[in-house]
């Protein structure tokens, strides 16, 4: 802040005899200890993060509202940080080339990282800035002060930083004055070219990308603002051994190391960080942490009774709440219950209700229909009997066919009709023997009668062989014939088509079952 405020007592020496005017706008910083101070605030200044966040809010709005039709409401997303952005491309771009973020930044292409960056320019508009401005003034003359002060402030904030090596050049500390068009930079920790010692150097000398050129106007880089460059350089350049003379300072007493791997902190800001060796550095570290240490336990010693206490009456009062909320989860288990009982006697009551006040109410004919129920599932239980029995005879129907498909059977026909076509031989009559005595006997008769009976058994005989013969015969046909048939014409037949729609009506018997069953 010191060198800032003589640049600009050097600029304004300078400015009382040449045009135009600059300066580099800065603010108070106050030291009360090692540790503290007080920095002022900026008024009326916008970082330029705010800008572009808000443009990504209003973007993510509208794709939102596209997206989403009329009838469904969709929260807005959040909207994703700059590291998410650079991440969610780099990632695909290093995995096209055979890389992955595991790989050290410092192997990374130059050219894969190129490409993001045009890829992310080509994403973001590149006069949010300009027209933030534009916005901000009510008359074209105010337009272009404002734009020529902004040009000029640029340009020396640049070659200030330049000078003094500021990095950290991020959004958040570059703000702008929308009613003056002034730049504001604020966290000058990283200066002295210590950017280049960082994990990720920072090479550049000055922040100028696409948002922070287009603002300057029509001629971009080339008008206003190297004008202005050139003219601050040299202004400073013919105060060089004043400045030098106050930066001698940060060399010989620096509050904060600066160097390249130096510390930064409590130890560096107490001590300076300029030309100690190792064994100073690591004793600086032992120091700070001793001092945190100590504060640690003074600051524990004196809330400790404090806890003690607050444990105490925890543990006094812990019991009691266990048995309070476990006498609330009773209570409220039996609550609902009541409520769900209360709920169904009340659809009772409403039902009888409606009961008492409809003549033709359906509880009225609540025991003509329950005789009709009855009936119905004894004629229900009628059918399925009948279709138990039916489907028995399937069984045995669809057995009897299986057995005339199969070669076993035709051959068993084959020996049986070749059993059957030899002639019968009864032998000789049982009455025989007996014939002398019924002679003897004065029987005769009876030896005639015997004669009758034995011709008349063996024509049935004869005939009931002609017949079984004949059915043997039928039944050889059809084996020979169903044997040309391929076997799945017996899964072909009606018979098991009959089977299948009478077990679906004995597992479904409903109207719609069959009927379906009936168009089948």
């Amino acid at each position: 802040m010191q060198f800032l405020s003589i640049v600009n007592t050097m600029f304004t020496k300078i400015n009382q005899q040449e045009q135009p005017h600059f300066h580099a706008r800065h603010y108070s910083v106050t030291p009360l200890g090692t540790r503290s101070g007080l920095i002022q605030w900026v008024d009326g200044a916008t970082p330029l993060f705010g800008l572009y966040k808000r443009w990504q809010q209003r973007e993510t709005v509208l794709q939102t509202q596209k997206a989403q039709d009329s009838f469904q409401q969709q929260p807005v997303p959040p909207v994703p940080r700059p590291s998410e952005l650079y991440y969610s491309r780099i990632g695909p771009a290093l995995k096209a080339v055979g890389l992955s973020l595991d790989v050290t930044r410092r192997d990374w292409p130059l050219s894969v990282m190129k490409e993001v960056l045009k890829e992310l320019m080509e994403a973001t508009p590149s006069n949010l800035l300009a027209k933030e401005l534009w916005c901000s003034c009510t008359t074209p003359s105010e337009w272009w002060r404002v734009t020529q002060s902004y040009a000029r402030s640029t340009a020396v904030m640049s070659m200030v930083g330049y000078i003094i090596g500021l990095g950290d050049r991020h959004l958040d500390n570059v703000l702008i004055d929308m009613t003056t068009g002034e730049v504001v930079h604020i966290d000058y920790n990283v200066c002295f070219e210590k950017g280049k010692s960082l994990r990720v150097p920072e090479k550049v000398p000055f922040r100028m990308t696409h948002n922070i050129e287009t603002a300057l106007g029509v001629t971009g880089v080339e008008g206003i603002f190297r004008l202005s460059c050139e003219q601050v350089v040299q202004m400073m350049r013919r105060g060089r051994e004043t400045l030098l003379t106050l930066l001698e300072a940060f060399v010989y007493d620096p509050l904060v190391d600066w160097t390249a791997g130096g510390e930064v902190g409590f130890a560096g800001a107490v001590y300076g960080g300029g030309g100690q060796q190792a064994d100073s550095k690591q004793s600086k570290r032992e120091m700070e942490r001793d001092i945190t240490r100590s504060l640690f336990s003074s600051r524990v010693a004196e809330i400790k009774v404090n806890w003690f206490k607050n444990r105490d009456e925890m543990l006094a009062v812990l019991p009691q709440v266990e048995e309070a909320v476990e006498e609330y989860l009773v209570l409220q288990e039996l609550l609902c219950q009541g409520e769900k009982l209360q709920a169904k006697l009340q659809e009772e009551m409403a039902f009888l209700e409606g009961a008492e006040n409809h003549p033709d109410h359906l509880i009225l004919t609540l025991e003509q229909r329950y005789s009709e129920h009855t009936q119905l599932q004894s004629r229900q239980r009628t059918v399925q009997e009948a279709i138990q029995s039916k489907l028995a005879d399937l069984d045995q129907w669809i057995t009897q066919y299986q057995a005339a498909f199969s070669n076993l059977e035709a051959t068993q026909l084959a020996s049986l009709l070749q059993d059957i076509s030899s002639p019968i031989d009864l032998g000789p009559p049982s009455y025989v023997p007996a014939t002398a005595f019924l002679q003897n006997a004065g029987q005769a008769h009876l030896i005639s009668q015997c004669e009758s009976l034995e011709a008349e058994v063996s024509s049935l005989l004869q005939q009931r062989r002609g017949a079984l013969h004949g059915c043997l015969e039928q039944l050889h046909s059809y084996a020979t014939v169903a044997l040309l048939y391929p076997r799945a014409t017996v899964l072909l037949h009606r018979a098991h088509q009959w089977k299948a729609w009478l077990e679906e009506l004995l597992t479904d018997m409903t109207a719609e079952q069959c009927q379906h069953v009936c168009r089948q």
